[in-house]
Parts: structure tokens; sequence; C-alpha cells
């Protein structure tokens, strides 16, 4: 089982196999050469997203959804960049002149790149399984809110996730926009993951 949380949630619900074993995500190599410029490099006015619009277990409507909320209800997010991350899609109109720009599947050098100078993530998962995306982005210091799932609640893997277990557009707006209000406090500061 791809983490202790995957292999709890077959165990609550009662599967059993004749051998078991689990283990926990490590931080790919290439990435991890990078963390210590996290500790150094500007971060900018810039949210990056999980987005996979084939793969209905990344909520990519959701995402889309929540970042149109959020444009209406916070006017500094109108001066954000608002990255995709993932899988090449069309560009999207979020409102108020504000673009989801899609980057598609980048080079890790290119992702960490990405990571270390954005300051807030949105990645979302339907599925007991945790992603790797929050939990890359959070270690590079993204303020990143993700979703719980039945037993998964990431909160516990550092502080820079958020999980919310509403998936409304409204609550993630909300949650996205608490971060945006308080960026200026991790902006341009040495991050502790």
């Amino acid at each position: 089982f791809n983490t202790k949380i995957l292999y709890d949630y077959f165990k609550d619900n009662g599967y059993k196999f004749t051998q078991e074993m689990y283990f926990d995500p490590t931080l790919n190599e290439t990435l991890a050469s990078f963390l210590d410029q996290a500790n150094t490099t500007k971060r900018r006015k810039q949210l990056i997203v999980y987005g996979r619009p084939s793969v209905d277990r990344n909520c990519f409507e959701i995402i889309v959804g929540s970042l149109r909320e959020l444009l209406k209800i916070n006017e500094e997010a109108r001066n954000w960049e608002f990255i995709s991350l993932g899988e090449v899609h069309k560009e999207i109109d979020l409102g108020f002149d504000v673009k989801l720009v899609s980057r598609g599947k980048v080079s890790l050098e290119e992702y960490a790149k990405i990571m270390m100078e954005s300051s807030v993530g949105l990645s979302l998962m339907n599925s007991p399984h945790p992603s790797y995306p929050p939990l890359e982005m959070s270690t590079f210091g993204v303020k990143t809110v993700t979703n719980t799932y039945a037993n998964k609640n990431l909160e516990n893997f550092n502080h820079n996730i958020i999980s919310v277990d509403n998936c409304s557009y409204e609550n993630i707006a909300n949650k996205l926009s608490e971060l945006i209000n308080n960026s200026k406090e991790y902006q341009n500061t040495s991050f502790n993951p």
C-alpha cells in the first residue's frame, strides 16, 4: 500500500490479504536537491493547482469553480497568477481578466522552481489515496489546500497543509482567500517544512 493512510482505509473497510505491507512516500531525489533554495527564493503572488481535467478523481471542475469564486470574493486575488500543473489543457478564463494558465507536465527541475516561487497551492483528490502534489507543494513551503476523504487528513503531514472536508466552491475559495490575505506573512521569509 502506498501510505499507511491507504492501508488503514482498506483495513477499516474489512479487506484482508495474505501479505500486507505499506510504505510512506519520500520526496523525489531531484526535487529534494532544490529544497535548500526554497529558503531563499522570493515567493510571488502565484497560486498553483494540480490540474488534470481528464482524471475525475482530481476534481478539476471543483478547482476551476473554486478559483472563480475566489476571484469574486477577494479583490487582491485578481492581482495573482494562476498556474495549472499536471496535464495540458486550454487556458481557462476565471473572470476579472484572470486566466488559469496550463503548463502541463513539467520537468522535475521546473516543478521545483515553480513550487519555490509559489505562495499558495490547491490540489484535490477524491480518493483515500493521498496524492503526492499536496505533499510536495507543502514541503516546498507552499500553503496548500487539499481535501479529506474517509480516514485521510493530511494536516498532520506539516503545517503548510490545510485540509477541507467540505469541497464546495465557497468553502475552498474562503480557505484560499485567507491564505492570500495572509500571504505577506510568508512571502520573502524562510520556510520551515
